[in-house]
């Protein structure tokens, strides 16, 4: 075979392999399917899910129907503004007997009282009672007055995640304490976050972002090697302006903050975040916290656990614990922003 001909045989190779390149950049240049977004209420909120390029049979009323079936279920397992729930069924249980529940809501709550042990206290799902006196939580009216000391000590003695015990199979809770309840609104959103995020995975989706009630999951990036961007909020209640954009992929993310809910008392403000070792309202200057995590259950957390904390411990906290954490304290107009090391990879400049 002569050189001319091998050339001309070679040359109409890469001729097929740029064609073949140039299908290949001009299909990633444009997205093959239109994103799908659905929304609807969920859990006292709402919740929100957008699918880039989703799989080629996913349809949005398929995606809507799997996303609300898991929303019930949670809601069925572990809500406590409906009397029939799981949960509900606990906190009306008899001390000393166990009652039998899902494994979901067993393997919840056990999550829930090792990071109350992790944290000394600082997240404690038992804390219902005190919540209540402070006019906080399902069923709380807000007071008229504040709570005397003897209110807020015979409170904190239906309280304690040591009075908590989780069996696992058969799997089943049990309470020490006729008055204990268990509240799992620190973590359960987050948690419904990673269950929808799983059954999309499920479905095929590869590229995607989760959010109920201000608890985040992204897939992904959100187009070519560009990652969702999340803003998030300025601590400051009615609103709604940008304090930090935070570029998020295949991680969970919450904001946990003191100036959504709260209530003015004979000229002071008291936050519905209650720290659990003092049965009061936080009195720190920490106004909001910021965490990414693996999951968004343990962001949702952990979140928590160091508004609690406050600034100073918080930020002590996170740093020894490798916790992704971005700290704002301080008032309007004089915000001031800390974060952990971990954090940095997440935060746009």
């Amino acid at each position: 075979m002569t050189t001319a001909r091998v050339f001309r045989r070679h040359r109409s190779v890469w001729i097929v392999l740029l064609f073949a390149v140039l299908l290949v950049l001009g299909a990633c240049s444009k997205e093959a399917r239109d994103p799908i977004r659905i929304s609807g209420p969920a859990q006292g909120t709402t919740y929100s899910i957008t699918v880039m390029n989703p799989p080629g049979d996913m349809t949005r009323d398929g995606l809507q129907t799997a996303m609300q079936q898991i929303i019930d279920r949670i809601d069925r397992q572990m809500s406590t503004w409906r009397d029939d729930s799981e949960l509900s069924r606990f906190n009306a249980a008899d001390a000393g007997e166990w009652v039998e529940v899902s494994p979901e809501l067993a393997k919840l709550t056990a999550k829930a009282l090792k990071i109350g042990r992790a944290t000394d206290g600082a997240f404690d799902v038992t804390l219902a009672p005190v919540l209540r006196i402070w006019g906080f939580g399902a069923g709380a009216d807000r007071p008229s007055r504040l709570p005397d000391a003897d209110e807020l000590a015979a409170a904190r003695e239906n309280t304690g995640i040591g009075r908590i015990e989780v069996r696992r199979d058969p799997s089943a809770l049990r309470k020490q304490a006729d008055a204990l309840e268990i509240d799992l609104a620190g973590i359960a959103q987050g948690y419904s976050v990673d269950r929808l995020a799983e059954r999309l995975d499920e479905m095929g989706a590869t590229r995607y972002l989760v959010e109920l009630g201000g608890e985040l999951y992204a897939r992904g990036h959100k187009k070519g090697r560009t990652p969702w961007r999340i803003g998030v909020e300025k601590p400051e209640s009615g609103v709604r302006q940008i304090e930090r954009v935070v570029e998020l992929a295949d991680a969970g993310m919450t904001t946990s903050g003191d100036y959504r809910d709260y209530f003015e008392l004979e000229g002071r403000r008291f936050s519905h975040t209650i720290d659990p070792r003092t049965g009061r309202p936080v009195a720190h200057d920490l106004r909001a916290v910021t965490v990414v995590a693996e999951d968004a259950m343990t962001a949702d957390a952990m979140a928590t656990a160091l508004l609690v904390m406050g600034p100073e411990a918080g930020r002590d906290y996170a740093q020894a614990h490798d916790i992704a954490a971005l700290f704002v304290s301080g008032a309007a107009q004089a915000y001031n922003e800390a974060h952990s090391p971990d954090f940095e990879p997440y935060l746009k400049d």
